[in-house]
């Protein structure tokens, strides 16, 4: 493993919950993931009119970061195969000598008109296949599993058990059509950070600082935020302009400080399922700054949409 990134925490990658919003721990790796991809040959320029596609991100946060902290992106490469190559990123403190955050991320090759998979190169296989290191044990998921996603489940079955809910960021359903002006030059949506979203857009560093992630007040009166532990995001197919998407989520794990949610994002024109996001997430006490069992007043609004049975 060896170092790919180096960059500082600016104030405008603080989040209303005051330290480093995971969607910047998230911007390193996927720019550490793009340095190591384009040193194995998969460049736009190789590739065209073929693309390079992360359709896989698993991520751990081990520790929050604060604004002025250095932080180094290393990695290096954990399998290549035909169709895909998966590598590991670690976002380290070395000042403080910790493990900010750790990446798995699983990249693939389509076919830009279609949205087939199609065969990596097989020079870069042999050249990923000399970078191989083996995954640390911090790495490894503690929550989400890493198998294939399932994916049997259909928009009408969710939707039928799960009422939209407004109170609660991972619970709301959104809706939204895909317009040409979000595609690309085959109306495939071109914005992947959109599929997390329901608005079909990627929040701007200052609506995060602003009003995200959502606080709450305890049963104690203390501030009360949900930090994430663990996430995973997995692409399934792709839509297309006028296609019309609703995302919509609930908890597939509950436990004593933990919620395990996952949001379900749909093509309702087709049918087909689009992406799966999980998150796993503690309570945090935002003025103790610990971490706290969730309150009974808010256990009682997730356990209405706790559905273990569609993990």
């Amino acid at each position: 493993m060896r170092a790919l990134y180096t960059s500082d925490i600016q104030a405008n990658e603080i989040d209303g919950l005051g330290h480093l919003n995971v969607r910047f721990y998230m911007e390193r790796a996927q720019r550490a993931n793009r340095l190591l991809m384009t040193e194995l040959g998969l460049t736009s320029q190789a590739l065209s009119p073929a693309r390079l596609v992360q359709h896989d991100t698993y991520c751990r946060y081990h520790r929050e970061q604060f604004q002025g902290s250095t932080l180094t992106v290393n990695g290096g490469v954990l399998e290549a195969g035909p169709e895909r190559v998966s590598a590991f990123y670690e976002v380290t403190n070395p000042a403080k000598g910790e493990i900010a955050a750790t990446f798995v991320i699983v990249n693939s090759v389509t076919d830009p008109g279609t949205g087939k998979t199609l065969p990596l190169p097989a020079a870069a296989v042999a050249a990923a296949g000399r970078e191989t290191i083996e995954l640390p044990e911090y790495g490894r998921p503690r929550t989400i599993d890493l198998g294939a996603p399932r994916t049997d489940l259909t928009f009408a079955e969710v939707a039928a058990r799960l009422a939209d809910d407004r109170s609660d960021p991972m619970s709301r359903r959104s809706e939204w059509t895909v317009t040409p002006e979000q595609c690309d030059e085959h109306g495939f949506l071109s914005d992947p950070g959109a599929l997390m979203f329901g608005n079909g857009r990627m929040p701007s560093a200052e609506e995060m600082r602003n009003h995200g992630p959502m606080t709450f007040t305890g049963d104690h009166g203390h501030r009360l935020g949900w930090a994430s532990l663990e996430t995973r995001m997995v692409r399934v197919s792709q839509p297309r302009a006028g296609d019309t998407l609703c995302s919509i989520g609930a908890e597939i794990g509950l436990h004593a400080k933990v919620r395990h949610s996952r949001r379900w994002l749909f093509n309702t024109s087709t049918g087909e399922l689009v992406s799966l996001n999980d998150n796993v997430s503690v309570a945090l006490d935002l003025d103790a700054r610990r971490s706290i069992e969730i309150p009974p007043s808010i256990r009682d609004q997730l356990v209405t949409r706790h559905v273990p049975e569609f993990a």
